[in-house]
């Protein structure tokens, strides 16, 4: 997940990426008919004997169910559940629910409660059926993993289950009087089964975590290097990539976005240079395998922080790609580029008041806005691009399907999506801001 999960949606109305609506595809149905016939030949004769044939019998060959997109949001400050075609069902009343995450099957809920606004923060889970609503960690927890020093609470930052399973993994941050974005850099984990919980990185050995496809391994960024550990926090016998720390020009600080191939051996990163705002920018895009050294693959000049990079990870899924932008001459207009990691093979997309908004799945397509925040374009790896939706918050749960949020503060409305295929309105939650996480086998 990225770095700024815990203001998803606030980042969602500032850019267009959400969730949209197609309607749900069925299996294919196939029948087949065989047919045999067995010839018996007699021993040489004048004669030809007669020989029975068997019948045909016709079979039908077995089909799978298709695949059920499973939905969890926030509605009116609770969650929610959406399996399939519904209908929706409200899992939790007591308010104030801020983000939400849903593990691979469907049957885990975690969700965040902040009944006042800026206060502490409550971590609990529920099951999909709205049992066993638990809490998993309470302010207190929170404030006791470590002294608060000058802070006035300690606080969640990133969390997210861990693929294929119903482990929760996160990560946590100081809140402060003022200003500022204070994290920690730890890893904890949390059973969501048992309710147990365990540190697996201290301060300063963790950080912001991107599990592997597979879930056997974590890709962690801190401010200066990019590593690799197992799932449960042991070294992976990778290397590490380190790079000079990047100038945000704010209170927090950047922390690079790797991301895992399909077959969860390798990851691949694009580093900006250190100064945004210095000219020549530049990227570095790395490559390292489990169990391997790092490489530099290439540096290519352009933007890869800021001026319409947006928060989503310029690396493509299957790490064949790069995008970022370049600036132009006229104020807040830049190029969208597409690249190999070495920098070859570079095609531009779109000029223009543009914000990139991710790769979808199956590598070849991306979405970004143009000209307004919601209004999103897709455009694909040849440099074609056209209008997809209007909204925010878009996320691909398949090669080509999509979710994405449409509307306005306190009247939004979560659709299903496609390419080539018209959105489906799915539910319309109340609420000024609707967090929503989903689960596609």
């Amino acid at each position: 997940m990225p770095r700024l999960a815990p203001i998803a949606i606030l980042m969602g109305m500032l850019l267009a990426a959400a969730c949209g609506g197609a309607p749900t595809f069925s299996a294919d149905q196939a029948g087949t008919a065989i047919a045999e016939t067995v010839a018996a030949k007699s021993p040489p004769t004048d004669t030809a004997v007669p020989v029975e044939t068997a019948a045909a019998t016709p079979t039908t060959a077995p089909t799978s169910a298709p695949p059920t997109l499973r939905i969890a949001y926030t509605d009116g400050g609770n969650v929610a559940a959406l399996s399939g075609a519904g209908p929706s069902t409200l899992l939790t009343t007591s308010g104030f629910v801020e983000s939400i995450r849903l593990s691979d099957d469907g049957l885990k809920i975690a969700y965040t409660r902040r009944p006042v606004l800026d206060g502490p923060v409550e971590l609990r889970v529920v099951n999909a059926d709205g049992s066993g609503d638990s809490p998993l960690m309470s302010p207190a927890d929170f404030d006791a993993l470590y002294p608060l020093g000058g802070a006035v609470h300690h606080d969640l930052y990133q969390f997210d289950f861990l693929p294929g399973s119903h482990v929760l993994l996160l990560n946590t941050r100081s809140i402060f009087e003022g200003p500022g974005l204070a994290t920690h850099d730890d890893l904890i984990r949390i059973d969501t089964d048992s309710l147990a919980r365990t540190m697996l990185l201290a301060p300063g050995a963790g950080g912001d975590f991107t599990p592997s496809p597979d879930g056997r391994f974590l890709a962690i960024a801190r401010p200066d290097t990019v590593e690799i550990r197992g799932a449960d926090g042991s070294p992976s016998g990778s290397g590490v990539i380190g790079y000079a720390p990047v100038i945000t020009y704010s209170e927090y600080a950047y922390y690079a976005q790797p991301v895992w191939s399909p077959d969860s051996t390798a990851i691949a990163v694009a580093i900006p240079s250190p100064d945004p705002f210095a000219p020549a920018l530049t990227g570095s895009i790395w490559r390292m395998p489990v169990g391997g050294a790092a490489s530099l693959v290439g540096t290519i000049s352009g933007q890869f922080f800021f001026f319409g990079t947006g928060s989503e990870p310029l690396v493509a899924p299957d790490l064949a790609r790069v995008a970022f932008t370049r600036a132009t001459t006229a104020p807040n207009i830049v190029t969208l580029n597409i690249a190999a990691p070495d920098g070859t093979g570079e095609v531009l997309v779109a000029t223009g008041d543009l914000t990139w908004a991710g790769w979808a799945p199956d590598a070849s397509h991306f979405a970004f806005s143009l000209g307004s925040p919601m209004s999103l374009y897709l455009g694909d790896v040849s440099g074609a691009s056209f209008p997809l939706i209007t909204g925010t918050d878009l996320r691909w749960f398949a090669p080509s399907e999509f979710l994405f949020l449409s509307g306005s503060a306190g009247a939004w409305t979560l659709h299903r999506g496609g390419i080539g295929l018209p959105a489906t309105p799915l539910v319309s939650p109340a609420g000024d801001f609707i967090a929503y996480d989903f689960a596609y086998p």
